[in-house]
């Protein structure tokens, strides 16, 4: 019996579906539509972070971490790292010879055959061998000669007084080999990018030699996460420990002349460490007398910090007394790069003999273009010099005494006079031994490379972030396709009521004959429910359509919006799937709220084709007044808060948009269920005939 009763009620459901079949077909395509958007827009999310994805990863070959320095280190330290490859890795510019076209920003690339076989790729051959996308810019072609660019790598750096700012590139001229496509590792980058690679690959040693780094590099490529820290020397980090044995004490200086806090803070921790500053200044004078470009050292003595001792050389130079107010004169960098004179005084306190520190050269680091010239008429610093100043006295103290310091001060008055971001010192002396060997050990051990500008990054995080991008495309097409959405489903709504008011008189006629409301209701619950899986299905297939479509416009009308032409379709079940049950709800449960309106309907009011009045007017308008008020207040302080940067501005257009439409229409629903006025003309009727079925003229 109860098989019977159910196959009576599928067979009802069947022939109701067929008999109604251009309604129910309307209702389908409704709900396809919502689902073909909805799935749609989150396909396009996820084909774009996965060709995003693909594109970045792609563009790193087998490289799974990179070690990066701030200088150059050692090549050889390559053969300590098992399945890593060195390269150095600039930015430059390129040239092309004949043309003077030119593309900036061009990742330049010092590579051997350990490059190619690191990615396992055939090495092109001999040459420069350049990206596709660098060639389309330059039209270069095989065979054409090209100038390369690049910044002339120093370990001092720019900023600081003996950067070489002058000077700071190099220009090499290359002849093009090949034009490398992407499985030909053309467009390797480092840095996530998601444009056009413009890169041109050179030969290692050719590049080293051109910058005078020789067996050096700043990069080497990790083909995994493992990377021996305790390989890295202390060479590599640009750290010399320089023994004094007529001193019975060590030197720790650095390449970039300038000793860093975190390496100063390390060296303290290990032995009797004290902090030199040593500077150079435009002259030390004295009312009218003056000694020109002199070797100032600030030391670790317990001094004023405005007191100033003089050897006993520039004392007799200066007829100088105790007493007396010593000015030092000398360049400084400003941070905003302009090169600036300063003075600063102090009282000399004494005089130094030409013994001991007076005359230590060893307090002055290497300064390119002075510390190994012969005279100061030899001198090649980067900031201006006027020899007529130097007197042939200022030379015979440069022959004899060569860097030795003409003034002293106290390490805190040097260190607020000349220190930067780079550091306040430029060596530290170790008294008490000159066992260099066995304190670079015991400085190597207790050093970070990592602290010391030595980084080792892992490119995959960083190019599956930027894959991310601060756009969610899925999100933002379901943004824009809200309200799309939001208007299929309506539609399926009225439809859907379309067809129960057409059969109003055959439900009335099952409610007369004994079917109870609720079967009648799970008749048409079940009629909704098998027309929103079959628009669920339909609006799938759409999705995909949809998708590839969008995808097209992100590939040609809305390239600037991801930055590449490279996207593929990419569908995702789960986005599918998430998108058809989404759509499916949502239509059910029109279906629902439509069925919901006829339960004051009684038989008699369905046998004569009308639905019944509801018996609480007065609450359900009351309902409508207070869902617009909210809805009115909700969307205003959402575009306050977008205006005062609480939430975001996309955030806020959308949702104060949605939410001053649903106020929007909640209102005219409530006016159009006003009481009508008297028909005095032809606008009033066509009000008054809107407002007969509300719902469906405010819908």
């Amino acid at each position: 019996m109860l098989a019977g009763v159910l196959m009576k009620f599928a067979t009802l459901v069947a022939r109701n579906l067929r008999y109604y079949w251009r309604t129910n077909l309307a209702v389908i395509l409704g709900v396809a539509t919502a689902v073909a958007v909805l799935s749609g827009a989150l396909v396009v999310g996820d084909s774009v972070r996965a060709s995003l994805r693909d594109l970045v990863l792609g563009r790193l070959g087998k490289t799974e971490a990179v070690v990066t320095s701030a200088q150059f280190f050692r090549e050889a330290l390559s053969r300590d790292v098992p399945g890593s490859a060195p390269i150095v890795a600039l930015q430059g510019m390129v040239t092309h010879e004949r043309d003077r076209r030119r593309a900036a920003n061009v990742a330049v690339y010092g590579v051997d055959d350990r490059f190619w076989k690191f990615h396992g790729v055939t090495p092109p051959g001999d040459g420069a061998h350049i990206s596709a996308a660098l060639a389309r810019e330059l039209r270069a072609q095989p065979g054409d000669a090209v100038l390369v660019r690049v910044e002339k790598p120093s370990a001092i750096p720019l900023e600081s007084l003996h950067g070489r700012k002058d000077d700071p590139g190099r220009t090499v001229r290359f002849n093009i080999g090949a034009v490398l496509d992407a499985a030909q590792l053309g467009e390797f980058s480092l840095r996530p990018t998601q444009g056009d690679v413009f890169a041109i690959f050179v030969p290692l040693r050719r590049l080293q030699r051109d910058l005078q780094q020789q067996n050096r590099v700043n990069t080497l490529l990790l083909a995994s996460d493992a990377f021996p820290k305790e390989k890295v020397t202390l060479d590599d980090l640009g750290i010399r420990v320089r023994p004094l044995p007529e001193r019975n004490a060590l030197s720790i200086e650095s390449a970039s002349a300038v000793i860093s806090d975190a390496l100063t803070e390390k060296v303290k921790q290990l032995g009797n460490a004290h902090p030199v500053f040593t500077y150079l200044a435009n002259a030390i004078r004295i009312g009218n007398r003056e000694v020109p470009y002199s070797v100032v050292t600030a030391i670790d003595q317990p001094w004023p910090d405005d007191a100033i001792y003089l050897n006993d050389w520039t004392a007799k130079d200066l007829a100088a007394k105790p007493g007396e107010q010593v000015t030092l004169e000398y360049y400084y960098w400003e941070p905003s790069g302009s090169l600036a004179t300063r003075t600063a005084s102090f009282t000399l306190k004494g005089v130094l003999p030409m013994t001991g520190i007076a005359v230590d050269r060893d307090l002055t680091p290497d300064y390119p273009g002075i510390t190994e010239a012969d005279t100061i008429g030899d001198w090649d610093p980067p900031f201006p010099v006027d020899l007529k100043r130097v007197r042939p006295r200022d030379e015979d103290y440069w022959k004899k005494y060569r860097t030795s310091p003409k003034a002293f001060l106290s390490l805190a008055a040097g260190q607020k006079l000349w220190g930067s971001r780079f550091g306040h010192a430029t060596s530290i002396r170790i008294e008490g031994t000159s066992d260099a060997a066995a304190f670079s050990s015991r400085l190597r051990a207790a050093l970070d490379p990592a602290q010391l500008g030595m980084a080792v990054y892992s490119p995959r995080a960083q190019a599956l972030g930027a894959a991310q991008g601060s756009t969610d495309f899925g999100e933002y097409f379901t943004y824009f396709s809200f309200f799309l959405v939001v208007s299929a489903l309506l539609l399926t709504g009225l439809f859907f009521q379309l067809g129960i008011e057409q059969r109003l008189r055959e439900i009335g006629t099952l409610r007369a004959v004994g079917f109870p409301a609720a079967r009648v209701r799970r008749l048409f619950v079940a009629e909704g429910f098998l027309l929103s899986l079959a628009g669920a299905a339909l609006g799938t297939i759409g999705a995909v359509a949809y998708a590839s479509f969008l995808l097209y416009g992100l590939r040609t009308w809305w390239r600037g919006a991801v930055g590449t032409g490279l996207l593929t379709l990419h569908v995702s079940p789960g986005s599918l799937f998430g998108g058809a049950i989404a759509g499916m709800i949502v239509a059910w449960l029109c279906v629902l709220a439509t069925l919901r309106s006829l339960r004051h309907s009684t038989p008699r009011d369905l046998l004569n084709g009308a639905r019944g009045a509801s018996p609480e007017p007065q609450r359900e308008s009351r309902l409508l007044l207070i869902v617009a008020a909210v809805a009115a207040l909700a969307g205003i302080a959402m575009v306050a808060a977008a205006f005062a940067k609480a939430i975001p501005d996309t955030a806020g257009f959308f949702g104060a948009g949605t939410l001053l439409l649903i106020a929007a229409i909640c209102f005219v629903w409530l006016r159009l269920r006003a009481r009508k006025a008297p028909v005095e003309s032809v606008v009033r009727l066509g009000i008054r005939n809107a407002g007969y079925r509300p719902g469906r003229s405010v819908l």
